[in-house]
C-alpha cells in the first residue's frame, strides 16, 4: 500500500454520499493526491464558500468536498458527515503536528514518498526534521529523473519536429539541472541521442517551419518576444534579459527565486542560427530576423531598437552594472535590463580534462547570484508595478577544442561553435555546413559534436552551435505575486 491508500481508509468516503472534510495539512487538495483521486474515479469538488457547499451535500451520488473551513455552518452539518483531516491523520510516525507544522505541503508528500518507499516505521520529531527532509528531496529528484528519462527516451522515438525538439529541451534541461542537484552524470549517455534528434530536425529544414509557426501571440522564435509584450498591452514592463542563460540555467535561476512568492510561466522558443549574441539577441531587441548585416550589433544598438519599436512609450535600457531603484525606472513605462554573468562565467569557467558536466560552471554562477541584486532589483520593479518578462539570447554546452580552425578572411562572423561565411566560400571549407533560413548568401559552419574550433582539447562552455541546449531558450511571464 502507498500513503494515498493510508488517506483512503481514514477518510471512508466510499460509504458516505457525499462527505464534507476539513483539510488542515493542504495534502488532500495537492495536485498529486487529487490526480490519484481522478484516476479512482473519486468525484472532487473543492471550495471554501458555503453557497457553493450548500448543494453538493444534497447529490445523490458519491462525492468528496474539500475545504479548508474549520467553523462550518449547522445548516450544512445537518445534510452530511463532516471530519477534520488533521496532521494527526497523515500516515507517519511521531510527533506529527509539532513537527510538520511549519513544513509546506509540498515537503510533507516528499516525506511522505520517501518514507513509504524506505521504511514506514520510521519516527518524525523535531530534532530529525531536517535530516528527513534533504533526504525525501533527494529521493524526489532520484524519482524524478527516472521519469524525465523516459519522457526524454519517448521523444526521442518520434519524429524530429518543431514541437518535439522544444518538449525535448525542456525535459533534457531538467534532466540535466536535476542531475547537478544529486551529482548524477548518467545522463550524459545520452547526449549523442539528444544532439542526433536536433540534428536531423536541422538538416530536415525544421528552421524553416518553424518561423511558419511562429505568431506574435504564441511566439517560437526570440524575433517575436516584443510583439508578444507589445501584444499584451501592458501600462509598464520590464524585459529581462539573461544573456547565455539555456533552460538548465534557467531551472538553476528558478530555484534561486523559490524564496519569493513569485509564479512563472515559460515558453520554449528558438533563437536564430547561430546560436550567437550578435544575432539572437539583436533580434530579441530588433523584433525581427533582418539582423546579419549589422554594422554594430551590441548594447547601443540594442537600446536604440528597443525604444524605436515601442516609440509611444517612455523607455530605458539597463544594464547589470546600473542602480535598479524607484527612483531610477520612475518616469519610464517599457524598460530592459540586461543582464551578463550567465555568459561571463561560462566563458570563464575552468574545467578538468574529459569532463562533459556543468557542475562548476552552476556552482559559480550560484554564488555569485547569492551576492548579487538580482532579487532586490525584481523586488524593486514588482513594487513599481512592471510587469516582467524574462528572456535569454541563447545557451549553452561544454565543448572541447578540435585543434582546427576557420581562416578570418573567410567568415563574417567566428564563434568558436559557429562560423557565419559568405556563400562564395562554401568549397573553401571542409566542416559541416548548414543554410541559414531565408539568408542567402551566407551559411553557417559547424565543428562536429560538441567540439568547438579552439585548441585541440581545451574545454569550456560555449554557444553557436545547434544542440537543443543551445538554440532552445526559455520565455518567461511573472505571472504572480
Amino acid at each position: 500500500m502507498n500513503w494515498e491508500d493510508f488517506i483512503d481508509i481514514r477518510l471512508n468516503y466510499q460509504n458516505n454520499l457525499p462527505r464534507l472534510v476539513t483539510d488542515q495539512t493542504g495534502i488532500l487538495y495537492s495536485a498529486v493526491y487529487l490526480n490519484w483521486l481522478a484516476n479512482k474515479n473519486v468525484e472532487v469538488k473543492i471550495s471554501d464558500k458555503f453557497s457553493e457547499i450548500r448543494p453538493l451535500v444534497d447529490y445523490d451520488k458519491q462525492v468528496l468536498i474539500i475545504t479548508t473551513k474549520d467553523d462550518i455552518p449547522t445548516f450544512i452539518l445537518n445534510k452530511v458527515e463532516h471530519t477534520v483531516f488533521t496532521y494527526a491523520d497523515l500516515p507517519l510516525n511521531g510527533d506529527i503536528h509539532k513537527a510538520l507544522k511549519d513544513v509546506d505541503p509540498k515537503q510533507i508528500i516528499e516525506i511522505l514518498d520517501y518514507v513509504f518507499a524506505t521504511n514506514q516505521h520510521q519516527v518524525l520529531k523535531a530534532n530529525n526534521l531536517e535530516t528527513i527532509l534533504a533526504r525525501a528531496k533527494q529521493f524526489a529528484y532520484t524519482k524524478q529523473l527516472s521519469v524525465l528519462t523516459k519522457q526524454i527516451k519517448e521523444i526521442l522515438l518520434q519524429n524530429a519536429n518543431t514541437n518535439n525538439v522544444l518538449s525535448l529541451s525542456k525535459l533534457w534541461a531538467e534532466l540535466v539541472y536535476l542531475s547537478y542537484k544529486t551529482n548524477n552524470t548518467e545522463y550524459q549517455g545520452l547526449i549523442p541521442q539528444i544532439d542526433a534528434f536536433s540534428d536531423i530536425f536541422i538538416n530536415s529544414n525544421g528552421m524553416e517551419q518553424v518561423f511558419y509557426a511562429s505568431t506574435d501571440r504564441k511566439p517560437k522564435i526570440v524575433d517575436k518576444i516584443l510583439a508578444n509584450i507589445k501584444a499584451d498591452k501592458q501600462a509598464k514592463i520590464a524585459l529581462i534579459c539573461f544573456d547565455c542563460m539555456g533552460y538548465a540555467e534557467w531551472y538553476l535561476l528558478k530555484d534561486f527565486f523559490n524564496t519569493q512568492n513569485w509564479e512563472f510561466e515559460d515558453t520554449a522558443v528558438f533563437t536564430l542560427l547561430p546560436s550567437l549574441t550578435s544575432i539572437s539577441r539583436s533580434a530579441i531587441f530588433q523584433g525581427n530576423t533582418e539582423v546579419y548585416d549589422l554594422k554594430y550589433p551590441g548594447r547601443k544598438t540594442e537600446a536604440k531598437a528597443f525604444a524605436n519599436y515601442f516609440s509611444n512609450k517612455e523607455t530605458k535600457y539597463f544594464t547589470e552594472e546600473d542602480e535598479i531603484t524607484s527612483d531610477t525606472v520612475l518616469g519610464y513605462e517599457y524598460i530592459s535590463i540586461l543582464y551578463n554573468f550567465f555568459d561571463e562565467l561560462s566563458h570563464s569557467a575552468q574545467f578538468p580534462q574529459n569532463n562533459e558536466s556543468k557542475d562548476l560552471y552552476f556552482k559559480s554562477v550560484l554564488a555569485y547570484l547569492e551576492k548579487s541584486t538580482v532579487i532586490q532589483d525584481f523586488q524593486i520593479l514588482i513594487e513599481n508595478d512592471f510587469q516582467i518578462y524574462i528572456c535569454s539570447d541563447h545557451g549553452s554546452v561544454v565543448a572541447k577544442g578540435n585543434g582546427k580552425r576557420i581562416e578570418k578572411y573567410l567568415s563574417d562572423d567566428f564563434a568558436k561553435r559557429g562560423v557565419i561565411v559568405n556563400k562564395e566560400n562554401e568549397e573553401l571549407i571542409n566542416e559541416r555546413k548548414i543554410n541559414i533560413p531565408f539568408v542567402d548568401d551566407k551559411i553557417l559552419v559547424l565543428p562536429e559534436g560538441r567540439t568547438m574550433f579552439a585548441n585541440k582539447n581545451q574545454i569550456e562552455v560555449n554557444h553557436g552551435g545547434a544542440t537543443v541546449e543551445e538554440m532552445v531558450v526559455p520565455y518567461i511571464k511573472l505571472t504572480k505575486v
